[in-house]
């Protein structure tokens, strides 16, 4: 293995570990924090908007569809 093999797999290394270290918990959090996302009615009670609650379908899925491939390539042998 020359320098630049080793280069390029410690560059795929971090980016995995970046991607699913910090990257599906801030995936995550930005989801919570569009929950947050609320606005007022007629009659006075709040509710999640719509942009919210897209944002957070789409974060969580993300985050749900990570976790499932994890565990179908864990299951299928590929650890």
């Amino acid at each position: 293995m020359n320098a630049a093999e080793l280069g390029i797999s410690l560059v795929k290394v971090v980016a995995v570990g970046l991607l699913l270290g910090a990257g599906l918990p801030a995936i995550f959090a930005i989801g919570i924090r569009a929950t947050a996302a609320v606005e007022t009615g007629p009659d006075g009670v709040e509710r999640m908007t719509t942009s919210g609650r897209v944002r957070a379908v789409v974060c969580f899925g993300v985050v749900l569809a990570a976790v499932v491939a994890g565990i179908v390539w864990i299951v299928s042998g590929g650890h």
